[in-house]
């Protein structure tokens, strides 16, 4: 088995895969500094941002990674990834037959979560054991399995929560539930990266080859809501990020997540947060400036 390394740093830009690999072969990536990696194959791919910020597009949307975050992505998803001008994010793209080896139960899900405590330092001395690597470069070694399976069980520890999740998945097999579960993930991560429109039940049932019914009844049975109600949850998060984060006016941060006017936004984010979104702009700004004085004060007494 082949294993293919890149470093893409200080705004490079690095594809991976496209260059024949064979079917065991596996690609290990890091950006950093405003680069960018684009994967070009079908492989399946997981990302974990170390330090930072990152972008994500794929065939699912598109994801924006804060430090601790991790992402996995399904065959054809195709992402392309930036870091942030402070971020370093490390991934690994695998073919079909090591997906297998992530997790003694089958490999890995499609899914967007928190790294555990102390996994961002165990994400990066694992990357470090399985290769070298050299910035702006790629490298091809050859590699054997055990020394990716360190590397592959971090990650299937970051998914632990979901074992719980497959098991209220309707089906006599653990092989069924694992593909319910898939199906419902499929759809989940398409909510979580088209956060700029309300996505519609036919669509996300669509996603999982599955009937409008059944896909209710299980996404209900699974997550605890509805995936009505968890879109808008998702898009109102987001809606409060960008009016914490951003100069955004209301409206604009409504427009952004989705909402046709400023009425059905502020009534849905006061149902969701207790106050309308400006009280709530209000609120969190004096914390806001308190954090961003705090950080050019540390600037300003370390400079020379």
């Amino acid at each position: 088995m082949q294993l293919h390394t890149i470093w893409s740093d200080r705004g490079g830009m690095h594809a991976a895969g496209g260059t024949g690999p064979g079917d065991d072969d596996a690609t290990l990536v890091v950006a950093s500094r405003g680069a960018s990696v684009a994967v070009v194959d079908a492989a399946a791919s997981a990302w974990l941002v170390l330090r930072g910020s990152a972008a994500l597009a794929c065939r699912e949307g598109r994801f924006n990674l804060a430090r601790g975050q991790w992402i996995v992505l399904e065959r054809d998803a195709r992402p392309l990834l930036q870091a942030g001008t402070d971020g370093l994010v490390v991934g690994i793209a695998l073919p079909a037959r090591l997906q297998s080896l992530a997790a003694a139960d089958g490999g890995l899900f499609t899914g967007l979560g928190q790294m555990a405590p102390g996994g961002r330092g165990d994400a990066l001395r694992a990357w470090r054991r399985c290769a070298p690597f050299a910035r702006n470069a790629g490298r091809r070694q050859e590699v054997a399995r055990l020394q990716l399976e360190p590397l592959l069980r971090l990650l299937a520890v970051q998914q632990a929560g979901f074992r719980e999740l497959v098991e209220r998945c309707p089906g006599r097999s653990l092989r069924r539930r694992r593909q319910v579960f898939a199906r419902m993930q499929r759809a989940w991560m398409h909510m979580a990266g088209n956060l700029d429109r309300p996505m519609r039940i036919p669509e996300l049932a669509g996603l999982g080859s599955v009937s409008v019914w059944y896909f209710t009844k299980t996404f209900q049975a699974l997550y605890g809501e509805g995936p009505q109600a968890a879109s808008s949850r998702l898009r109102l998060a987001h809606a409060a990020r960008l009016l914490r984060g951003t100069r955004l006016s209301v409206s604009e941060a409504g427009a952004a997540c989705g909402f046709e006017n400023n009425c059905s936004f502020s009534r849905a984010f006061r149902a969701r947060f207790g106050v309308p979104p400006s009280r709530y702009r209000v609120a969190v700004a004096p914390h806001a400036a308190n954090r961003t004085g705090t950080r050019r004060q540390a600037a300003s007494a370390s400079a020379p």
